[in-house]
């Protein structure tokens, strides 16, 4: 009865190891958040006009 058990046990085991399971496809990639090539242009003259701001802030400043 003990070798039958383990004979068993053990042809179990060989079914589970090859079986032929495919595992699922990979999620689809998400959208990007934030286009960024979009808004170069107004980041750009943005940045333009705060640096041109704090410069003649800190100039009427110290004369």
């Amino acid at each position: 009865m003990n070798k039958r058990l383990i004979l068993l046990l053990v042809l179990m085991s060989f079914q589970n190891v090859f079986s032929d399971s495919t595992p699922p496809p990979p999620p689809p990639t998400p959208p990007p958040g934030l286009p960024i090539n979009n808004t170069v242009v107004a980041m750009i003259f943005v940045g333009l006009l705060l640096g041109f701001y704090l410069i003649r802030k800190f100039k009427v400043r110290r004369v």
